[in-house]
């Protein structure tokens, strides 16, 4: 194996890092991205649009892990690929660093089958996380603007090689497999942007579609399976076939860990496409500080950036949840005419075709922002009746490592989330064991607890 290629100097990193040479803020943030993961996957366990995921896997058998809250038994790759699908059921997941799309909903399930399978303690989970979100991260600072640009969704594309490596890393895979699961994985790559323009419900498969084929990947290599090591940087590797040439290599892998992938996320509270967020921060500070009546609104001008322009704007009449979730104007239709963007708001269907919540959609008039050193910012003009004008500016969504939220917060929308179809003793206790998470002696102390009593 050459260590010179992309894949053999990640693997390098990948099979050379040990808990203990984490600094604390990783094993914080690591909880944290579990818990928040958690309790999404335990409130998308029986949503409605989720079921045929949850049928199809039921079909398949195994006896490696445990079903989230349902408690079947399945295969490793498969237990995840549902717990991937339900963590991804209501876009309240958090997003990694870099433009790396939705990490902990590819991370998260393929420790906790992998774990229970192995029965892999806290420490070594911590560890595979820690890898997982890197590479991921890592790939999104290097591929996400071209990638987005070129329609497709960089979860099914950078998951395959983060689940590559946080298998991998449970696995115990040597520097060669690991390189060769990494060249195995870019074979699984894919996913595209379609459902922002039309909906569709696939889009909450793309992250189990990406853990799959990584997990399978670092399976394959164990075996023996090789790969083509210039998976990423060869003439048909991942760089020129989905970046089109325009991939940064070196942000892949200068300074890894430097800071850790994992303590950049950005975390929601919204059910919505995350380009919706700074908006609807900036309106509810705005109904907040400036009470107005949604019938005075004439026009609402949204500034974002352009690829946000694009991917929360296309679609103004929903007809599924995630249509209804990938559309900003739908979003401040139900926040001021409803007074919140819970997500009951946005699973009816009554709602999707109600005349004032589409009355203020169709107010929504978005353009492309520019600010210099404040990428994500984004400002809202709202024009009423009689010529008052109400504006606010903000730099990033609230819950993003610019505005982070409290670890209150973070426990608060747990409880939120899991109180739903879990008694509350039984969420306080996934509360405690998380909280020890580094102490656990093994993933079977956890697993239980995260489904319902037979």
């Amino acid at each position: 194996m050459s260590v010179e290629t992309v894949a053999g100097r990640l693997a390098r990193w990948v099979t050379q890092l040990k808990y203990e040479d984490l600094p604390p803020d990783v094993v914080f943030h690591a909880k944290r991205c579990l818990l928040d993961t958690l309790g999404v996957q335990i409130r998308g366990a029986t949503l409605p649009w989720i079921q045929p995921v949850y049928r199809y896997v039921r079909t398949l058998g195994g006896d490696d892990a445990a079903i989230t809250y349902h408690g079947d038994r399945a295969s490793a790759p498969y237990a995840a690929y549902a717990n991937s699908t339900f963590s991804y059921s209501c876009e309240l997941q958090h997003h990694g660093s870099f433009g790396s799309a939705h990490t902990g909903v590819i991370i998260v399930p393929v420790v906790q089958a992998l774990g229970e399978k192995l029965g892999c303690s806290g420490k070594e989970i911590i560890a595979a996380m820690a890898a997982g979100y890197e590479v991921q991260g890592r790939l999104g600072a290097a591929l996400f603007k071209a990638v987005f640009k070129r329609h497709f969704h960089p979860q099914g594309i950078f998951g395959a090689f983060s689940a590559a490596a946080a298998a991998g890393k449970l696995l115990g895979l040597d520097e060669e497999q690991q390189a060769h699961a990494f060249a195995i994985a870019g074979s699984h790559a894919s996913c595209i942007l379609e459902y922002d323009q039309a909906g569709g419900e696939v889009k909450r498969i793309h992250g189990a579609i990406g853990l799959r084929g990584g997990m399978q990947a670092a399976f394959m290599a164990k075996a023996g399976l090789t790969g083509p090591l210039s998976v990423f940087e060869g003439q048909r590797g991942i760089f020129a076939s989905f970046g089109g040439g325009e991939a940064d290599a070196e942000s892949l892998l200068t300074g890894l860990g430097q800071p850790y992938c994992i303590t950049q996320c950005r975390f929601r509270v919204y059910p919505t496409i995350g380009s919706c967020h700074n908006a609807l921060d900036i309106v509810n500070d705005l109904m907040r500080d400036q009470p107005f009546d949604y019938r005075d609104v004439e026009k609402i001008r949204v500034g974002m950036r352009e690829l946000s322009v694009m991917h929360v704007t296309s679609i103004s009449r929903p007809h599924d949840v995630i249509s209804a979730q990938a559309s900003l104007g739908y979003s401040l239709g139900v926040l001021l005419v409803k007074g919140s963007n819970d997500l009951d708001l946005y699973i009816d269907p009554a709602l999707w075709r109600d005349p004032q919540v589409l009355s203020v959609a169709d107010k929504l008039d978005a353009y492309t922002l520019t600010v210099d050193d404040q990428p994500r910012a984004t400002r809202v003009e709202i024009m009423l009746k009689g010529g008052r004008v109400l504006t606010g500016q903000q730099e990033d969504a609230r819950g993003s490592p610019a505005l982070p939220y409290t670890q209150v917060e973070i426990e608060t929308k747990f409880r939120r989330l899991s109180n739903v179809l879990l008694p509350p003793e039984q969420t306080e206790q996934i509360l405690r064991q998380v909280s020890v998470f580094e102490q656990l002696s093994s993933m079977a102390m956890l697993a239980p607890l995260l489904c319902k009593k037979s």
